[in-house]
């Protein structure tokens, strides 16, 4: 059987700002070569299976539950660490047990500073998972637009390509405003009466405008910018996004993120079948 959980989601935001007349100032005082290679190698994936939880059954006549873990990548783990990490993924299906669906959320955008986070996932573990992770998004699209890298070299030069057709010769600053998401993307459960194993569980990353069906409005004073903004986003979709959806399924950087999806997945299941019962 297949469930889809929607409501778990994480808002993670990213402000791009780039001074077109500053960067040819710059980048001849630059060590590109060196930048290059450096840049290259930290986006090489860090591919890593964390453990994490699998199946949970529980029998209500008893009140006994049965927990099994999948160790990941783990190869010969201590006793001790895998008694600390199985007693934090049970936490957080505590935590998703005990916190009402909506609570599960982070925002740091820089023009919403008062609401971060909520006041209760504030004080779990899972709280500092969530915003660690967006930060970490912040991060690598950043490194992905570096004009440093080929990825970003194209997305640049695309990007003053339109704003020459928009624009002309004027000297102008290039704003580009872009709000990545991490949604929950393919869950597949099997399920019976009492227990529930997670065969497959993904996460994807979407632009704010494709994941939300009223997203906020971007308000430009001047509908060049806006057009400009919507191709910058169009490029984004294109070439990072799926880079960036494949680094938090298979990174070890987003792994504490996925220990928590798994967890939070079979919390979201265990209220479902047993809320309202002894």
């Amino acid at each position: 059987m297949r469930k889809s959980i929607k409501s778990l989601h994480i808002l993670l935001t990213v402000l791009l700002i780039f001074q077109q007349a500053g960067f040819a100032q710059v980048a001849g005082q630059l060590d590109v070569s060196g930048h290059l290679l450096q840049l290259r190698n930290n986006l090489l994936i860090d591919k890593f299976r964390p453990l994490h939880l699998r199946y949970f059954s529980y029998d209500i006549t008893t009140n006994n539950f049965r927990i099994l873990f999948d160790k990941g990548d783990l190869k010969n783990p201590k006793d001790g660490d895998l008694e600390n990490s199985s007693r934090a993924l049970l936490n957080y299906f505590l935590v998703g047990v005990t916190l009402s669906d909506e609570k599960f959320w982070v925002n740091l955008r820089p023009d919403s500073e008062s609401n971060i986070i909520d006041g209760e996932l504030a004080q779990t573990d899972i709280g500092k998972i969530f915003l660690e992770a967006d930060l970490q998004l912040k991060k690598d699209v950043a490194r992905f637009t570096s004009p440093q890298t080929p990825e970003g070299r194209e997305y640049w030069d695309k990007l003053y390509k339109k704003a020459g057709e928009l624009f002309g010769y004027e000297n102008i600053t290039i704003p580009t405003l872009t709000r990545p998401w991490i949604v929950p993307d393919e869950i597949i459960i099997r399920e019976t009466r009492d227990s529930a194993y997670v065969y497959k569980a993904t996460l994807k990353v979407l632009l704010e405008q494709d994941h939300l069906k009223k997203s906020a409005a971007y308000n430009f004073n001047d509908l060049r910018l806006k057009e400009l903004n919507e191709y910058s986003s169009q490029i984004i979709r294109e070439t990072i996004i799926p880079k960036l959806t494949k680094e938090v399924n298979i990174s070890k950087r987003y792994a504490p993120l996925r220990q928590v999806f798994y967890s939070l997945i079979l919390s979201r299941w265990f209220k479902s079948r047993f809320s309202g019962k002894n």
